[in-house]
C-alpha cells in the first residue's frame, strides 16, 4: 500500500566518479518496497568545467587509456545546490538520507545547511557515519546516524516518522536527547543476505550504467557477493566493521549464495540491458578450488557477460586463474599496495610476500585476455622516497612479466576514519584526531611527515608511471619532470606512444 510520505536520498559524490552504486539503489528497493515514495539526488551527474575529474585526471597521468565516455554522458552543468533547493521545494521530503564517506561529510552537510529551515528530518549512513557518527551529529544539521547496515534501520525509522510514533529506540540508529548528548541503540543482526530485495537503479539517470574501461565504454552494473572481509588490512575500514558487530556478537561477513547471486544478475542484465558486470568483492577468488570450479562452470553456463573483479594475490592458484580466464574476466583489480615486503605486511598487515606476489603475475600473464590492475599506495606513514622507489621497482619487475599489459594506479595514502593506520598517524602527530580528509586519493596528503614532504609526495605521484614504464636511462628527466610541467608533457607522449 502506498503511503504519503516521501523520501530524498543524496549520493553526494565527485564529478563521474564511479559506478553507480548498489547501496543507495538497496535502499530505494527497501523503501518503495515498503510503500515510500523515493527520489535520488545524485552529485555525480554534475560537473566543475574548472577542474578535471579523476578519470580525466588518471587519463593525464597515464594510468588509464583515453576513451570517448564523453560521448555517452549527459552532465548537468547548472548550479547543484539550485537544484537541490528546487527539488527539495517541489518534491516535499519528508525525510532526507545521506550516504557518506570520510571525504564527503563536509560535502554532504553543505546540501543540509541550505535547507536546514525547512526543519525536515535528515539521517546520515554509509561507512564514513559509522566511524565519524559523533561529529556529524554535532553538525546540529543531522537528526540520526546509522551505524552499520542501513536497510532495515531506515525503512523502521521511515514508518516511526510516518506514524508519529518515537523514533529513539531504533537498532543501529543513534540520535541526541533533549540535552544533547548520543542515544546509542544496539545492532540488529546482519541482514540475511539471502532476503535482501533486488537493486532499484531506476533512482540512477540512464547513462549513469556507461563507465570507461580499457579505452572502451561498457554498460556496467555493480554486483555485490558478499560484504565485508575477513582480513585485517591496517588501511582499510572493514576491520572496523568486523570488530564494531564482534562486540554485539554477530558475525559481519557473509557470502551470497550462487542461486541468489545469479537470480540478481539475470534481472539486472535484462532489466538495464547489461553488457559488462562489476563484481564488487574484496576477496572474489577466495573460495576452494572446487567452489570456485563449480561458480565459474555456472558462470558461463548462465551468465557469459564480461567482468571485472578483485581479489587477493594471494587468492590465486593455477586452476582458478584458468577458471576465471574461461569465464571472461577481462580485468581483474590487484593490491599490491608497496613494495616493501617490510612495510607491506609489518605495516600494512597485508601478509603477501613479494614472491606470491610474482607468482601471482606470472599465474596471469599466461591469459593476456585478463588485464590486471595494479593498485599502489604512496605516502604511508613514515614514507621516505627511498621507499617509495621500491614500490617503483616491483611494479617495473611486475610489467616487465605481464609485457605491459596492465592497468597501474597508484594514490596517495589516506588515513581513513576506522583504520589502525589512522591510529598510527594520530600517535605520531601526522594528522590530528579530528582531521577532514579528502574526497579524492589525487589530493595532497593530509599527513605532515620529517621522512617526506607533501609537495614532493604530490610530485612523484604526477610521474610514478614514468618512472615504472620509461627506461630508467629517462629517469634523470624523469626527476626533472616533478617540478617541469613541460618536462613531464613530453614524456607522458612516449607513454602515449
Amino acid at each position: 500500500m502506498k503511503k504519503d510520505f516521501k523520501i530524498l536520498l543524496v549520493y553526494p559524490n565527485k564529478p563521474l566518479q564511479g559506478i553507480a552504486p548498489s547501496n543507495m539503489a538497496l535502499l530505494s528497493a527497501f523503501l518503495k518496497n515498503d510503500g515510500f515514495d523515493v527520489k535520488l539526488f545524485d552529485t555525480t551527474i554534475y560537473v566543475n568545467k574548472e577542474k578535471l575529474t579523476d578519470d580525466k585526471l588518471r587519463e593525464k597521468l597515464g594510468q588509464v587509456k583515453k576513451s570517448n565516455f564523453d560521448d555517452y554522458i549527459k552532465p548537468k552543468t547548472s548550479d547543484i545546490y539550485e537544484d537541490f533547493i528546487e527539488l527539495v521545494n517541489t518534491y516535499k521530503p519528508n525525510l532526507i538520507g545521506l550516504s557518506v564517506i570520510d571525504g564527503t561529510i563536509k560535502f554532504a552537510l553543505s546540501f543540509i545547511e541550505k535547507i536546514k529551515h525547512l526543519n525536515i528530518p535528515v539521517i546520515t549512513g554509509g561507512v564514513g557515519t559509522t566511524f565519524n557518527y559523533a561529529k556529524i551529529l554535532s553538525s546540529n544539521l543531522v537528526d540520526y546516524v546509522c551505524i552499520g547496515e542501513g536497510e532495515k534501520a531506515l525503512v523502521e525509522l521511515s514508518n516511526k516518522l510516518y506514524n508519529n510514533e518515537p523514533t529513539n529506540n531504533i537498532q543501529n540508529i543513534y540520535t541526541l536527547d533533549a540535552n544533547k548528548n548520543i542515544i546509542k541503540n544496539s545492532l540488529r543482526a546482519p541482514i540475511d543476505l539471502e532476503s535482501l530485495l533486488i537493486p532499484d537503479f531506476d533512482i540512477y539517470e540512464d547513462w549513469r550504467f556507461c563507465r570507461p574501461f580499457i579505452g572502451n565504454v561498457m554498460r556496467m552494473i555493480q554486483i555485490d557477493t558478499d560484504r565485508g572481509c575477513p582480513f585485517n588490512c591496517t588501511y582499510c575500514a572493514a576491520p572496523g566493521l568486523l570488530k564494531i558487530y564482534k562486540e554485539e556478537k554477530h558475525n559481519y561477513f557473509r557470502i551470497k549464495s550462487t542461486d541468489k547471486l545469479f537470480e540478481e544478475i539475470k534481472f539486472l542484465v535484462k532489466k538495464y540491458n547489461i553488457n559488462f558486470l562489476w563484481i564488487s568483492s574484496e576477496t572474489f577468488m577466495a573460495r576452494s578450488e572446487e567452489k570456485f570450479k563449480i561458480f565459474a562452470e555456472r558462470y558461463k553456463k548462465e551468465i557469459g557477460l564480461p567482468f571485472f573483479a578483485a581479489s587477493r594475490l594471494d587468492t590465486f592458484t593455477p586452476e582458478k586463474t584458468r577458471l576465471l580466464a574461461e569465464m571472461g574476466c577481462k580485468a581483474v583489480s590487484l593490491g599490491v599496495e608497496h613494495g616493501s615486503e617490510s612495510i607491506r605486511n609489518n605495516l600494512l598487515n597485508k601478509n603477501i610476500k613479494n614472491d606470491a606476489i610474482i607468482n601471482t603475475i606470472k599465474l596471469l600473464a599466461q591469459y593476456p585476455n585478463i588485464v590486471p590492475t595494479i593498485n599502489n599506495m604512496i605516502g604511508i606513514p613514515d614514507e621516505t622516497r627511498e621507499t617509495i622507489f621500491e614500490t617503483i621497482d616491483l611494479n617495473r619487475e611486475i610489467v616487465a612479466i605481464l609485457n605491459n599489459n596492465q592497468t597501474l594506479t597508484s594514490f596517495i595514502f589516506v588515513p581513513f576514519y576506522g583504520t589502525k593506520l589512522r591510529e598510527v598517524c594520530i600517535e605520531k602527530g601526522y594528522i590530528t584526531d579530528d582531521e577532514d580528509l579528502p574526497a579524492s586519493f589525487f589530493e595532497e596528503s593530509v599527513l605532515n611527515m620529517p621522512s617526506i614532504s607533501k609537495k614532493e609526495l604530490k610530485n612523484i605521484e604526477k610521474v610514478m608511471i614514468l618512472y615504472i614504464l620509461l627506461p630508467k636511462s629517462y629517469w634523470p628527466d624523469i626527476k626533472v619532470a616533478e617540478t617541469d610541467n613541460k618536462m613531464f608533457e613530453k614524456l607522458m607522449q612516449l607513454i602515449k606512444k
